[in-house]
């Protein structure tokens, strides 16, 4: 069965059990009746209808092979907020992965916030690094990048504050991807040097005046980042 039409199934099937709630004890026997003709007739479990309700959507980010432990900071932000895990696809593609709305959200969130903060890191190290060597500038300004990506958390909560994660993404990621997942670390922000907690505080300073906006109608974590592929 093609993953169109598979859905299609599974989307009818959750809607005949729906229905099985309702007061009407012939309507709740009819519609759990027609859930399991159609699951037995297509080979379906209640897992599998379980399942179907986590989906992904996925948005672009770095495409370098080690992505700096700012991305990885913000996905995991947005993560943390929306209910969702996010694993890395090819180029550097983020996958979010979560029930309900959450993907589409998430993946919304990052690429709107993940442009806002590479401008934010420019400005920031044109205006107020431009005396520093190489090294020592991107040290900076990873510092106060890491802190802008954490100090969005609120915002993007803003968009789903009653979402919290649901256990059953692990176990779409294990039949989704099996074996195929691997560790892959980020690059951190040197340590060595002068002390960075101004830039560290500008960040996050920074990071909490950013607005964001639901665009996203209804629909569809740690020091390594997971991929597959």
């Amino acid at each position: 069965m093609r993953d169109k039409a598979r859905a299609d199934l599974l989307a009818r099937i959750r809607k005949c059990l729906a229905l099985a709630k309702s007061s009407n004890e012939n309507e709740a026997a009819a519609a759990i009746a027609k859930a399991r003709e159609l699951m037995d007739a297509h080979g379906l479990t209640d897992e599998d209808v379980s399942l179907s309700e986590i989906g992904e959507a996925s948005a672009k980010g770095n495409c370098a092979n080690r992505a700096p432990m700012w991305e990885q900071t913000l996905s995991e932000t947005v993560c943390h907020a929306l209910g969702c895990t996010v694993i890395l696809g090819y180029d550097n593609e983020r996958i979010f992965i979560g029930p309900g709305a959450g993907p589409d959200v998430s993946a919304y969130a990052f690429s709107v916030l993940y442009r806002k903060l590479k401008a934010a890191r420019a400005e920031y190290t044109r205006t107020k690094l431009k005396r520093c060597g190489i090294a020592r500038k991107r040290q900076r300004a990873d510092v106060f990048s890491e802190a802008w990506a954490l100090a969005v958390y609120r915002q993007v909560k803003a968009l789903m504050p009653q979402v919290a994660r649901d256990a059953r993404t692990d176990l779409y990621i294990a039949h989704r991807f099996g074996q195929s997942l691997t560790s892959v670390p980020a690059r951190p922000a040197a340590t060595k040097g002068r002390d960075t907690s101004n830039d560290y505080w500008a960040g996050h300073q920074r990071g909490r005046e950013v607005e964001l906006h639901n665009a996203v109608g209804g629909g569809k974590t740690g020091g390594g980042m997971l991929t597959h592929g």
